[in-house]
């Protein structure tokens, strides 16, 4: 690492009667003070017996960079009606929820219907989701945490203030759905290579040159995609495990954001305003922590769960995406930057940090999505053709969807009530074939003649 990385020869290691090892991935690492073998110690020798001194720091910025949490629930009728009546004011409008105001747009393709923004906080809110009605339970918000508001807080406290907004949106009893996150780290006194993309050990194989966008890597389900002459290097997929590096101080200065990384940088004590700080970030999708929870038996459900576990995340990434310099051994600084950068949390020795690939539609069971949106469907006809309350259940009872619907409710915590009063909100949206509107409950033993 130029300033930061000493080239030194290993005749000293060689006086010891040391000697390199043969076919290992990882290079050999000894202590300074003693030039003895340490799984901790900051002398590199690579594949060639070049040495690299990590002792002196290089990193100034590691932690988290963007969180999306999710959570599901039932939406409170007085804040979406709020969102809507914002939203249909048109372009700017604004709504007051959790004691700061937002302004409401279209969701677009986000998959929710209304999307919330507070700049000064540096939150977005996506909220209602577009796959499940609004008088059901789902997956009805998601909120994107960004820089600014990760910056400012610890883990504990980032999750608390997201769950107030929640609170603001859902009725009490939301819970967590999953979450997505960004971990990142950076470093100055390391060049970005201009050809990691051919470098680095990825799945990614196939190189195509476009004009603008400076390479694109597609092979299967993975992508790789190089910007500005070798400056900024993306692999993988948005809806997966996604790995970027790329040079920050370009991109602050190109999004005007000087004034929000620079002073993180300058409290690590050792940045240099004439060196280039380069990124390598990490992007965990929200199905990939599932498959984490999956493979290695742990809590993944918010973003405070993973707090002790974001080191260990952060070694899979860099494994998985790993720069080496030959067949055999993997780059020194690449080794330097998985095993001893530390975020939050020491590394849990005791957990085997893997992905458990769950297929539903193999075993063939259908997704907790697929059920809510069937039951949405099924849900409207029964309304557009004016079943009553009675009708709509027993139809439900005998379709093909039920012993699916009431596992995914039974699974969490509810059961055929629950199924029986989300059947009446639905019905209710509109009305249907009778003069007085349904009581939840009333007819409810006469809805079927079997016991459940």
């Amino acid at each position: 690492m130029r300033d930061y990385v000493e080239h030194c020869t290993h005749y000293e290691f060689l006086k010891k009667g040391f000697k390199m090892a043969n076919a290992v991935k990882d290079c050999n690492r000894f202590d300074k003070a003693t030039y003895e073998p340490s799984l901790a110690g900051k002398i590199f020798i690579n594949h060639s017996g070049e040495m690299f001194d990590f002792s002196k720091e290089c990193v100034v910025h590691n932690g988290l960079d963007t969180v999306r949490q999710l959570y599901d629930g039932e939406l409170n009728s007085v804040a979406i009606s709020s969102i809507e009546t914002a939203y249909l004011a048109g372009y700017g409008c604004q709504v007051e929820l959790g004691g700061f105001s937002w302004v409401v747009s279209s969701g677009g393709k986000s998959g929710y219907r209304y999307t919330l923004r507070n700049q000064n906080l540096g939150l977005v809110l996506l909220v209602s989701s577009s796959f499940t009605e609004k008088e059901f339970s789902g997956a009805h918000l998601k909120i994107q945490a960004s820089p600014s508001f990760l910056l400012a807080r610890s883990i504990e406290d980032a999750q608390c203030d997201m769950d107030h907004f929640a609170a603001s949106v859902l009725y009490e009893g939301f819970g967590y759905s999953g979450v997505a996150l960004h971990i990142c780290m950076d470093v100055q006194g390391w060049e970005l290579p201009s050809d990691l993309d051919a470098r680095i050990t990825t799945r990614a194989r196939r190189i195509v040159r476009y004009s603008g966008v400076q390479g694109l890597d597609y092979e299967y389900s993975d992508v790789a995609v190089v910007y500005g002459k070798g400056q900024s290097f993306t692999f993988g997929q948005q809806s997966s495990l996604q790995f970027a590096a790329y040079n920050k101080s370009k991109a602050i200065f190109d999004k005007g954001e000087e004034a929000l990384w620079v002073p993180v940088w300058e409290k690590s004590g050792i940045y240099d305003d004439l060196l280039p700080v380069i990124r390598l970030e990490a992007r965990f999708h929200h199905s990939v922590i599932n498959q984490f929870a999956n493979g290695s038996g742990i809590e993944a459900f918010c973003l405070v769960d993973l707090k002790e576990h974001l080191t260990g995340l952060w070694r899979y990434a860099l494994n998985n995406f790993r720069f080496d310099d030959t067949k055999t051994y993997i780059n020194p600084a690449w080794q330097f930057f998985r095993d001893d950068v530390v975020f939050y949390h020491e590394i849990k020795h005791d957990i085997d940090y893997k992905r458990m690939y769950l297929n539903p539609d193999a075993q063939g069971k259908p997704t907790e999505r697929a059920i809510k949106i069937c039951f949405g469907h099924l849900t409207s006809i029964f309304r557009r053709n004016a079943f009553s309350l009675k009708k709509a259940f027993s139809c439900l009872r005998e379709s093909g969807l039920w012993e699916n619907l009431l596992e995914l409710y039974l699974n969490k915590g509810k059961g055929v009530a629950d199924i029986y009063h989300d059947l009446f909100k639905g019905l209710m949206k509109y009305p249907v074939d009778s003069d007085q509107p349904y009581t939840p409950w009333v007819d409810f033993d006469e809805a079927f003649p079997v016991p459940f």
